[in-house]
């Protein structure tokens, strides 16, 4: 009975370290929406077997929640090392906007550019009504006549 007892309050005292310090895993949910949220320096598309890069990654939140640290914190300690660059998406502040927006008013102001250039192209391409040459006197035009009609001559 004694060695029951004994046994049993050993499993418990080597159960209770692991339960205590290995709280947090790789499969938890509070892992996964911190590890969702960061961009791992654009390896988090990457296969975790073969990126050690995010393999540093995990091991750094695992730690970092088992340490008692909050996800905010961690994703904030984080945004405080790389910047907005550790976020897959930019945050809700003024350069998180600039950046949503930017690609959008690159996109206006690709177009714009290219509807002025295109108009331009346009305008210059096309005819221009023939205005008629206003002759001072018949001979004037008679002369320009002929020489037209000699250098047309000289191409035939």
């Amino acid at each position: 009975m004694k060695q029951k007892i004994l046994i049993v309050t050993l499993l418990m005292f080597i159960s209770i370290p692991t339960l205590v310090f290995a709280a947090y895993s790789v499969n938890s949910d509070e892992f996964h929406w911190v590890i969702d949220q960061l961009d791992m320096q654009g390896h988090a598309d990457h296969e975790l077997s073969t990126c050690s890069v995010k393999k540093v990654y995990y091991e750094e939140v695992v730690d970092m929640l088992n340490d008692g640290q909050s996800q905010e914190a961690i994703i904030q300690s984080y945004v405080d090392e790389y910047g907005q660059a550790a976020l897959r998406t930019p945050g809700s502040d003024l350069t998180g906007l600039l950046a949503w927006l930017m690609p959008a008013i690159g996109l206006v102001v690709g177009v714009t550019i290219i509807v002025i250039w295109v108009r331009k192209l346009t305008l210059k391409t096309t005819k221009k009504p023939d205005e008629q040459l206003i002759w001072q006197s018949d001979t004037d035009r008679e002369i320009f006549e002929r020489t037209m009609d000699e250098e047309r001559r000289k191409f035939f």
